[in-house]
């Protein structure tokens, strides 16, 4: 397998693995994603065929100067499952992120996926507790803050 970073001019590479989205990606906010340097778009390929991919976007903090990064969506043919795909995509977005110097990284899932929350698991995900849906890899020496899966009622 081979993970490729995607930037401006990449436009192609995405819509060559169109069949992995839910929705066919439109060009012209494909362009302006790729255009954007806040975000990500990893695509893994076996033999030249996008099989995989995952994209996320960087996030700036009001209580610090270090970076945070969303990973947003992540998704692996289905014929290509349990081959390490999902691992390899996430660890190498974690790589860039602790090259980077960012806080940490986090993602949402339904906990009732048990696919997802054993990928996130596997790779250095953690939660405050098994009902969240947020799993955070703190990249940082200093342990996760806790962390709240549902917005606090503002009231």
């Amino acid at each position: 397998m081979r993970i490729q970073w995607l930037a401006p001019g990449d436009e192609r590479q995405v819509d060559r693995a169109a069949r992995l989205f839910d929705e066919p990606p439109d060009p012209t906010a494909v362009r302006a994603y790729l255009e954007d340097r806040r975000n990500v778009f990893l695509l893994a390929c076996e033999n030249e065929l996008p099989v995989g991919f995952l994209r996320g976007t960087e996030l700036r903090q009001l209580h610090s100067h270090r970076r945070q990064m969303f990973l947003y969506e992540i998704a692996v043919d289905e014929h290509h499952r349990r081959r390490g795909i999902g691992a390899g995509l996430v660890r190498e977005l974690l790589r860039y992120c602790r090259e980077r110097e960012f806080e940490e990284v986090f993602v949402f899932t339904d906990p009732a996926n048990a696919a997802a929350v054993g990928l996130y698991r596997s790779t250095g995900g953690i939660t405050e507790t098994p009902a969240d849906r947020m799993f955070v890899y703190p990249l940082t020496g200093t342990p996760a803050k806790a962390i709240r899966s549902e917005p606090s009622d503002p009231r």
